[in-house]
C-alpha cells in the first residue's frame, strides 16, 4: 500500500515537471505584419490575421490544437503593429466573425473557448495511475495554454506591437473560409477608433496562407 502511494507520488511529481515544460506563450517565429497575406493598415496601425483553420496548422501552432477543427473552434492569430502617435488597445470582445450568409459571432472569452473543446488524450494515456488527479492537471494546463496565447487587452505603445489569439465558434462541417471576414475596432487613448475588416481565406486539409516567403 505504502509502495503504491510512493509510486503514485513520484508519477505526480514527474507529471507536474512535464507540465511546467509544456506550458508556454506563443511559440514560433512571428513575422512582421507585411509578411502576412491577410492584413490591413489604417492611420499608421497595421494588423494581420492568421487563422489556425486546418488540423495540421492548429496542431503545429497550439499544443493539442489538432482537436479544434473537430470540436468547432477557430483560433485566429492577430498581429498588431502600432505606427501611430498614440497608444491603442485591442479587446477580444470587439472582434466579430462575419459569415457569407451574414451570421455574426462575437469572439469567445478564454473561458468559453476552453469550455468548447476537450484536449486530446495523447501521452496522458500512459499515466493511468493518477486517475482524477491526471485529469485535473491536464485541464489546468489546457486552460493555461488558452490563456497565455490569447490576445491581451493591454495598451500597445507607439512603435510597439502585440500578438495573440482570438477564438470563434466555427462548425466542423464548414471546410472553407471563403467569404468569411473578421471585423474589429482598435481604440486609441486619444478616443480615436479604427475600424478594420479583413477577409479570410483557407481550407481544411491545407495549411492556410500563413506568412509570405521573402
Amino acid at each position: 500500500m505504502l509502495r503504491g502511494t510512493i509510486t503514485g507520488a513520484i508519477w505526480a511529481c514527474c507529471l507536474v515537471l512535464l507540465l511546467a515544460g509544456c506550458s508556454s506563450d506563443m511559440t514560433g517565429t512571428v513575422q512582421p505584419v507585411d509578411a502576412y497575406p491577410l492584413r490591413q493598415a489604417l492611420a499608421g496601425v497595421k494588423v494581420a490575421l492568421d487563422p489556425l483553420f486546418s488540423k495540421e496548422k492548429a496542431g503545429a501552432s497550439f499544443p493539442g490544437g489538432e482537436a479544434f477543427a473537430l470540436q468547432g473552434l477557430l483560433p485566429i492569430q492577430v498581429v498588431i503593429e502600432n505606427g501611430s502617435r498614440h497608444a491603442i488597445r485591442a479587446d477580444h470582445s470587439d472582434f466579430r466573425l462575419i459569415r457569407p450568409n451574414g451570421q455574426t459571432d462575437v469572439a469567445l472569452s478564454t473561458q468559453d473557448a476552453f469550455s468548447l473543446v476537450k484536449p486530446p488524450v495523447g501521452w496522458w494515456a500512459a499515466m493511468p495511475i493518477l486517475g482524477p488527479s491526471a485529469s485535473a492537471l491536464r485541464n489546468a494546463d489546457w486552460y493555461k495554454q488558452f490563456e497565455s496565447r490569447s490576445l491581451k487587452d493591454t495598451p500597445i505603445a507607439p512603435e510597439g506591437s502585440a500578438i495573440g489569439l482570438v477564438y470563434f465558434p466555427f462548425p466542423e462541417s464548414d471546410q472553407d473560409l471563403a467569404g468569411t471576414r473578421v471585423a474589429f475596432v482598435l481604440r486609441a487613448d486619444s478616443g480615436e477608433e479604427r475600424s478594420f475588416e479583413i477577409p479570410l481565406q483557407g481550407r481544411r486539409g491545407m495549411l492556410g496562407p500563413g506568412p509570405e516567403a521573402d
